[in-house]
């Protein structure tokens, strides 16, 4: 039997905070389970409420403008799952998220069981910590969305890494940077484990902008890749956001890069001519 709206909202007040906007049901979503004082105070701990999914859809469309049917979809770091159940809607065969932390995952289960207005099967999520992906020998992605997980990583090349290794033709990379004068650079930091938004490494890196993150997309073999944007916040001058998407093959994104004015990142803007020279030096 379907759960009343009243039973629901107090389900999703019990599961806070919040990070993701998503529709259940006809009557409600996250959202209406707060009033506007509570999402401005960002419903505890310090967690922003966001609802990005129509700004997902049209940049999935752009990509992939014929839908995600055929498509397998995965979420690293996928919080409470909304894009999981953005790509479902999409079309995708097969999606999958995975989070590090059980809170975020108990909220995607709580959507997946109640949620009446779009298709929930095909979905899966799980607690996992990016480095344990490997081990569970999934079936590679089409499409891979990694948000907000690079700057908390210990080991940022072998996170990327393994998504890309789970990556047949896009991912997707959004995350925080710093606006330094060495644009090739990762900085170090530490940051505060228990934090709900933080990672759990404690150690962790932050990129000085896009250049770095295309070296390590041409020598992971993505061919096509595309600043989408940068940002700095104005409240914390020297810190920002960027958006990057990768494709391993030409063309796939070239519908969301004049949508965007988004920046080629060629490899000729580089110090190494061949994406082999780079393997190489690197080494690993």
């Amino acid at each position: 039997m379907q759960i009343t709206a009243d039973k629901l909202i107090q389900k999703i007040r019990q599961h806070r905070p919040w990070h993701h906007n998503v529709q259940i049901t006809d009557e409600v979503d996250v959202f209406s389970a707060f009033d506007e004082s509570e999402r401005v105070r960002a419903n505890n701990n310090n967690v922003g409420m966001i609802d990005p999914r129509e700004r997902f859809i049209k940049k999935a469309n752009l990509i992939y403008p014929q839908g995600l049917g055929g498509k397998r979809f995965l979420d690293c770091a996928c919080n409470a799952g909304g894009y999981c159940f953005w790509a479902r809607e999409l079309g995708a065969q097969r999606v999958h998220g995975f989070d590090v932390r059980p809170h975020w995952i108990d909220q995607a289960q709580l959507i997946l069981k109640h949620r009446t207005v779009a298709p929930v099967d095909r979905i899966s999520f799980e607690v996992c910590d990016l480095l344990q992906l490997p081990q569970k020998k999934l079936e590679p992605a089409d499409f891979t969305l990694f948000k907000g997980i690079f700057y908390h990583l210990a080991d940022p090349i072998l996170g990327l890494k393994i998504a890309a290794d789970m990556t047949r033709e896009v991912l997707w990379i959004n995350t925080a940077r710093r606006f330094i004068e060495n644009s090739d650079s990762l900085v170090c930091y530490f940051e505060n484990t228990q934090a709900p938004m933080s990672g759990v490494h404690s150690l962790c890196w932050m990129p000085s902008g896009p250049r770095v993150m295309a070296k390590m997309l041409y020598w992971l073999g993505f061919v096509d890749i595309r600043h989408i944007f940068s940002h700095e916040h104005q409240d914390k001058p020297g810190f920002g956001r960027m958006e990057i998407m990768a494709s391993r093959r030409k063309g796939m994104l070239d519908e969301i890069a004049r949508e965007e004015n988004a920046e080629t990142m060629s490899i000729d803007h580089f110090e190494h001519a061949k994406v082999a020279d780079v393997k190489t030096k690197l080494m690993l």
